[in-house]
């Protein structure tokens, strides 16, 4: 059965994009609105999972959870981070959960490319954090896919340290793959090389050029400066 998600459909889209521009036309803050949809999107995949359970999940980070820094190249894969001892990268907590649970994630830095892999390997689930702006992205770009998503927690300015709710991503781990002992695969999953390159690769060229199963509110600590800031990155 293919998930029905009101982002499929143009009118729609176009009808959030006309409340956001009402919102900024009179200096009222967006992100009480984009939460609302973040959180029906959330509820919504947590209805067609119920009776679809994923049997892929990929997971979506943004490019300032890396902290300033941080030596690790994460273009491709989060391998390194998953030996990375530096206590301070919230890269290396995610990289060790997909290493329990054995699913992929993609730093994405640059969000049309994050947006085309996941098209190419088409999860059965994606989990993602970002800026609000990001979020609205994500659902307007691959609306196909069910992705269960969550703002970022905090950041030290705009796009720069930035840090996620830890919890509520192993809570959908949980939820998606049952404990990280029922897990399909115990080993950390990587990218083939061939295609970590190609990705890294294109990530460089990019930028060079410029109910409560689901736990669908984490914990948000950001001010609307810090979103506004946000805005004029890309992941």
């Amino acid at each position: 059965m293919r998930f029905h998600s009101p982002w499929r459909w143009q009118p729609y889209v176009m009808s959030i994009a006309i409340v956001r521009r009402l919102l900024r036309l009179f200096h009222i803050s967006e992100e009480g609105f984009i939460r609302k949809l973040v959180t029906s999107q959330n509820r919504r995949v947590l209805q067609y999972l119920h009776d679809h359970p994923p049997r892929s999940v990929l997971l979506i980070m943004p490019r300032c959870l890396k902290h300033k820094g941080c030596p690790v190249d994460v273009r491709g894969s989060l391998a390194a981070c998953h030996t990375c001892d530096c206590g301070d990268c919230p890269l290396a907590d995610v990289a060790r959960l997909t290493a329990s649970f054995g699913v992929r994630a993609l730093v994405a830095f640059r969000s049309h490319i994050a947006f085309a892999m996941a098209r190419r390997e088409q999860p059965d689930l994606i989990i993602a954090t970002a800026c609000d702006d990001r979020l609205i992205k994500a659902l307007r770009s691959v609306p196909e896919i069910p992705a269960v998503l969550a703002p970022l927690s905090s950041m030290e300015r705009p796009c720069i340290n930035a840090h996620l709710d830890l919890q509520w991503i192993e809570n959908q781990l949980r939820l998606a793959c049952g404990s990280p002992e029922q897990a399909p695969r115990a080993a950390f999953v990587t990218l083939p090389e061939a295609e970590s390159q190609s990705l890294a690769n294109e990530v460089r060229a990019g930028e060079t050029e410029s109910s409560q199963r689901w736990p669908i509110e984490p914990d948000v600590s950001r001010t609307p400066s810090q979103r506004r800031a946000c805005e004029s990155h890309d992941w």
